[in-house]
């Protein structure tokens, strides 16, 4: 998701595969296919996908002044925010309407409800990471400024989520948490994204990658800083030597297609349009699980199906 004007292709590789990730969970989860198990446990590889994103965002961030910062940001995420929350507010209008349960409380006290504590209105979850990274932006642009340094916002950002996993309070919206995490893994990317080609700190994330696949992964699942397993405290190591290991990996593979003229690059293709897939595949998948009686693998498919009909013309008209 990276707003250069110059595309880097390998990150824009690496965000085709997570995004393509993001969506696969979303459907794998709603159709429990591994029963109560969170996907991101059963297939724990790219669970650093929603880090990723700050992360990259915070690498190539760009101090501004506060109000060309909120400018560019407000015309960048937040039209987009409100935009398609209209569209799945809509979207959840039809099917109430279409369930026979088109009452004020569920179509305009329970939407309110639920923004007031997760982030999104029905049916588009996924748009929270849109308003989360805004405020990420905003607030870490005003921390730099300041001359805060990075690390010491990193580590403050994980201590806020860390107390609020410890008080688990249900008062606490969970946009509070998620963005001080966002922040952190922002704050990460802003201080340590130019030491990820280093071949030493390349081989150590590596091996801490591989180590934590091989003894057990630490995964908080970033929206509602929920600890799915392992230990709170190790998450951000998880994440990073994840982050690190993928980021290289991908450069290695787009250096590969390069020196081999490979120019049809479906993930690159796809990682150059996040936004778009971001707040769209869920107008598909939420209706999908609602109304699905198949078993869950065939629920999937049908997700993916959608996913192909519906983003696939998407994409296509956005680019025209």
């Amino acid at each position: 998701m990276s707003n250069q004007q110059v595309r880097i292709s390998s990150v824009d590789m690496a965000a085709g595969i997570l995004i393509l990730w993001i969506m696969s969970f979303h459907a794998m989860n709603g159709s429990k296919v591994f029963g109560e198990v969170d996907a991101r446990v059963a297939l724990p590889f790219l669970t650093f996908s929603m880090p990723w994103f700050f992360y990259r965002s915070g690498q190539f961030f760009e101090v501004l002044s506060p109000r060309e910062r909120l400018a560019k940001d407000t015309r960048k995420l937040l039209i987009p925010f409100i935009l398609w929350t209209a569209i799945g507010y809509l979207v959840h209008l039809t099917m109430q309407a279409i369930d026979g349960t088109f009452t004020w409380q569920n179509c305009v006290v329970e939407p309110l409800r639920t923004f007031s504590i997760y982030g999104y209105i029905p049916s588009n979850v996924p748009v929270w990471f849109v308003l989360t990274l805004f405020f990420v932006r905003i607030f870490s642009n005003a921390l730099l400024r300041w001359s805060v340094p990075p690390l010491v916002s990193a580590v403050v950002g994980i201590a806020i989520g860390f107390l609020a996993h410890l008080l688990n309070n249900p008062s606490i919206p969970f946009y509070v948490p998620n963005i001080a995490m966002g922040i952190a893994f922002f704050m990460l990317g802003r201080s340590l994204g130019r030491f990820e080609q280093n071949r030493y700190v390349c081989a150590a994330c590596m091996a801490g990658y591989i180590v934590f696949l091989l003894l057990g992964c630490s995964i908080v699942g970033h929206h509602r800083n929920i600890l799915l397993t392992g230990h709170y405290l190790l998450w951000p190591v998880f994440a990073y030597c994840g982050i690190v290991s993928f980021n290289n990996l991908c450069r290695w593979l787009d250096a590969f297609l390069n020196r081999r003229r490979i120019g049809v690059r479906p993930f690159t293709y796809l990682g150059a349009r996040t936004m778009t897939l971001l707040v769209a595949h869920a107008l598909v998948y939420m209706p999908v699980l609602h109304y699905s009686t198949l078993a869950p693998w065939p629920t999937v498919g049908v997700i993916f199906l959608g996913y192909v009909l519906f983003l696939g013309p998407l994409l296509w008209l956005k680019k025209s």
